[in-house]
């Protein structure tokens, strides 16, 4: 790129008569635009929710990102993270203002202002270009600087703000380059064009509009396509962005399939919808999407729900320019205003998707301005029409600036920006790295890396809190955030987690922690969630010592409960902590901790289990069923293995071998059908020996339960593509049916199947809380409401008992079975009381009068008598 640009500067004499050249009144015009804009941003900084402490969720991953992949990493263009390959140009960016600025919030948000700050100014640059107008130029600049979309996300992140501003830098080029017949910023705009390709998913949408617009131009200009100077200008074009797309390029080429995973799987769900019934009625819900985010409020915007893309009335502005722009044939204009909405269109109208047109709905509506300055000869007319555009410029000014300063004054205003979340991450950052009471968080100049200066901690240390997630692993990532948080399974317990779940991942941290030198420090934030959970805990407190911190941010107090564990004692208190119960009790204070030997009896109701990996040990297992001869298989997941039982619950023997086996059904003959995840995504079938048969993978994606019909069909839930697909003994596809949705026949982390004796198939589609019924064939027939769902984890189960017509239905995060009739009555529901309580049922099986439930959490198998 560089040589390329070298071969077409001009000599040293050129560029100092080019730099004199800019000593003229338009430079001051600009660099008094770009002033305004710098000032205006600064528009009450320290009371404003970008103020230096606070990050978005996003941008927190982003910069993790960044730490474990790109710094310390030879330079790759991108990196698949699933499900997203993650473009690394805006983190090298970003990487540059950090090596200059220290690894902090401030630097990060001076990176993101100079993006914006770019588009800006570049959109300003083709608005002079194509009108030669102060009055329009200054009247685009005002839109843009209080365009409240672009000024709240100016702040934000995200790797798509840099396509934003490399679409605005690269045509502006390319249009210097073809006015001017520069070879130096045709190449430009050629690089520019490649990197904003190489940036963001934007930046294909930014070369689809100049594909569609140069066949446009040529046929409207073919005269054009006789000068030599024109292909040449366009092999200048081609050869600059060949030269800058070539890593991305090749990483396309060789991880096609990671590459396009994404997208393909919006484009995916949208063409299944338009199948799935009579155009428009299929694409309803994505119409209605689209709709609701452009003109509803609050509106379903997850950043900005309480403002519109586009005030609406700009409206009256745009339109005609968008109408000027193609009367006058800048097709690119239009093209690049409308492609990213139809993407986002598809992508069910995620709003980071309505960023690459803002710079362009805004010269569309300065097109509007300049037309009524070209009105002179009907002065009369011309005068009426620009008090009309004063009008509604004023009318879509005042509440976008109004906006803009009620955002401004107060630092918690926007939910995304996570004040709180930066304040408990910096906190904990000292006390993981040795100092166990810090004071106040604020900022510091490389707070995204290790503490210098300091010894090492003498504990390892376990984090309990109830907010903060992409953001807390980024500030203890170089104190490995991965061990120091799975003390909560990596969440914040307040809006993700129940108290079993903490429960279960405290219980699985301390088990598997490994002592070394080290003392051991669990921390719990005081919260009604945590509360139990620490009194049991508290019942340890002779093999340590207890602590209490605190801190205040915003007005808000934060305490949390500390318990030292000496290296010595470390064995004997896991030893104990592995008595605990499964579920957490209450515990009188100073009473002992409840241990399995102080139970009451009547746990022989359960399978012995226990997490682990030995024999009748369990990790995660997630699928069960029950062969003819009343065996039970288990689908140990994160052992990779299928575990045989006795009825009796007694250990038999190792079934296959598998990587991540999930869902497992088992057919009349005793052939056994399991469902893997995992790199393979396929269903595996196997003997009633045990012994391989035949494996089946006609594009599936994330495979999980199976069912078996009374025919001997086999139902395969293909979670990833939110759909059903039956098979054939033979492993035949007879039918597939299901897209993502909430419409009727379409399914939203869709779960399970199960079939009754008649043939109908039904199906748990726990996110849209309900349960679909089909025929054989997969034509809908009916649904039915459970309104306990909605908190999908992936794991709610059907079991159905033909014999009573009952249906017997799960939840990972339920600890009860609900009970519902073939019609959808409920009829009530099954909660063992403790110690058989059910721990995150995963799984159902159903024999005779016997109903297995498969506990993920507890990692044991209950058995209920019916």
């Amino acid at each position: 790129m560089l040589f390329l640009l070298a071969a077409f500067t001009a000599n040293p004499r050129e560029l100092a008569a080019r730099f004199t050249s800019l000593a003229k009144p338009k430079t001051a015009f600009f660099l008094f635009w770009i002033l305004f804009f710098v000032v205006s941003h600064l528009w009450n900084f320290r009371t404003a929710p970008w103020n230096g402490d606070a990050l978005f969720d996003e941008s927190g991953w982003d910069l993790w990102y960044l730490k474990s992949y790109v710094i310390g990493h030879p330079y790759q263009p991108a990196w698949f993270h699933a499900p997203i390959s993650r473009e690394t140009l805006f983190h090298y960016y970003v990487w540059g203002f950090f090596k200059l600025f220290g690894f902090n919030i401030l630097a990060y948000q001076a990176a993101l202002f100079v993006i914006w700050l770019t588009t800006y100014g570049f959109t300003l640059l083709l608005v002079d270009l194509f009108f030669e107008s102060y009055v329009v130029t200054s009247v685009t600049a005002v839109i843009f600087n209080f365009f409240p979309f672009a000024f709240i996300y100016t702040f934000a992140g995200y790797r798509y703000p840099m396509a934003v501003a490399l679409a605005v830098v690269s045509l502006y080029f390319l249009h210097v380059g073809f006015r001017n017949g520069s070879p130096f910023c045709l190449s430009l705009g050629g690089i520019a064009a490649a990197l904003c390709l190489a940036s963001s998913i934007s930046g294909k949408q930014y070369l689809l509009a100049l594909v569609i617009a140069a066949p446009l131009y040529g046929l409207f200009y073919w005269r054009s396509l006789m000068r030599s100077v024109t292909w040449s200008s366009l092999v200048v074009i081609v050869y600059g962005f060949l030269a800058a797309a070539t890593p991305i390029l090749l990483y396309i080429l060789f991880n096609r399939d990671a590459y396009t995973l994404y997208e393909s799987s919006f484009l995916r769900d949208f063409w299944h919808a338009m199948q799935s019934a009579p155009f428009p009625v299929g694409i309803r819900p994505f119409t209605k999407q689209l709709y609701d985010c452009f003109f509803t409020m609050p509106g379903p915007r997850f950043f900005i729900p309480d403002t519109l893309p586009i005030p609406l009335p700009y409206y009256w502005l745009l339109v005609p320019g968008f109408a000027l722009a193609l009367w006058q044939k800048r097709f690119e204009i239009p093209l690049l205003a409308t492609i990213p909405v139809a993407g986002a269109f598809i992508a069910r109208a995620i709003e980071n998707r309505l960023l690459l047109p803002i710079p362009f709905w805004i010269i569309l509506m300065s097109f509007t301005f300049a037309g009524l300055l070209k009105l002179r000869r009907w002065p009369g007319v011309q005068i009426l029409l620009c008090a009309v555009a004063g009008l509604i410029l004023l009318k879509g000014l005042d509440p976008s600036i109004r906006y803009i300063y009620t955002k401004t004054k107060n630092p918690f205003g926007m939910r995304f920006y996570a004040q709180h979340e930066v304040a408990v991450s910096r906190f904990f950052k000292h006390v993981v790295a040795g100092q166990e009471h810090p004071g106040p968080p604020h900022l510091e100049h490389n707070e995204f890396n290790r503490i210098e200066g300091i010894p090492d901690a003498p504990y390892d240390t376990f984090v309990c809190q109830g907010d903060a997630y992409s953001i807390i692993h980024l500030f203890l990532h170089d104190y490995d955030d991965g061990k120091i948080l799975s003390f909560c399974a990596d969440y914040p317990f307040g809006a993700v987690l129940s108290e079993q779940a903490v429960w279960n991942a405290n219980k699985r941290a301390v088990l598997g922690y490994v002592p070394g030198s080290k003392d051991l420090k669990l921390i719990w934030e005081n919260d009604p969630k945590t509360q139990r959970i620490i009194r049991m805990f508290q019942s340890f407190r002779e093999l340590g010592t207890e602590d209490s911190i605190s801190f205040s941010f915003g007005g808000r107090v934060r305490t949390f409960y500390v318990l030292n564990i000496p290296n010595k004692n470390i064995r004997q208190f896991q030893e104990r902590v592995n008595l605990l119960p499964a579920t957490p009790v209450e515990v009188t204070p100073g009473a002992p901790a409840p241990s399995l030997s102080s139970l009451p009896e009547g746990v022989t109701a359960m399978f012995k289990g226990g997490r682990g990996t030995g024999k009748g040990e369990f990790d995660s297992p997630t699928g069960i069923a029950v062969d003819p001869n009343g065996n039970v298989l288990v689908a140990d997941t994160d052992n990779g293995r299928i575990e045989k039982f006795s009825p009796n619950g007694t250990f038999v023997t190792i079934v296959g071998q598998f990587e991540a086996p999930n869902g497992i059904a088992i057919d009349r003959a005793g052939n056994i059908y399991v469902a893997e995840i995992g790199s393979k995504h396929c269903v595996q079938k196997l003997g009633p020996d045990g012994k391989f048969l035949a494996e089946w993978a006609p594009g599936l994606y994330g495979p999980r339960r199976i069912a078996i019909g009374p025919d001997d069909s086999i139902y395969v839930v293909d979670s990833g593509r939110n759909r059903i697909v039956k098979f054939s003994p033979d492993g035949q596809v007879l039918a597939s049916w299901g897209s993502e949705g909430s419409g009727d026949g379409q399914f939203r982390g869709l779960s399970s199947v199960a079939v009754d004796s008649t043939g109908k198939v039904y199906v748990a589609d726990p996110i849209n809380r309900r349960i679909q019924v089909f025929d054989s064939a997969g034509r809908f027939l009916t649904k039915w409401p459970v309104p306990e769902w909605g908190q999908s984890v992936g794991f709610e189960d059907l079991a159905i008992d033909s014999k009573t017509g009952r249906l017997y239905a799960s939840s990972a995060h339920l600890d009860s079975v609900l009970i519902f009739d073939l019609n959808g009555s409920r009829i009530g529901s099954l909660m063992p009381k403790p110690p058989d309580k059910l721990e995150g049922p995963s799984a159902l099986a159903l024999t005779g009068r016997k109903l297995y439930v498969l506990n993920m959490a507890g990692n044991r198998v209950s058995t209920i008598d019916l």
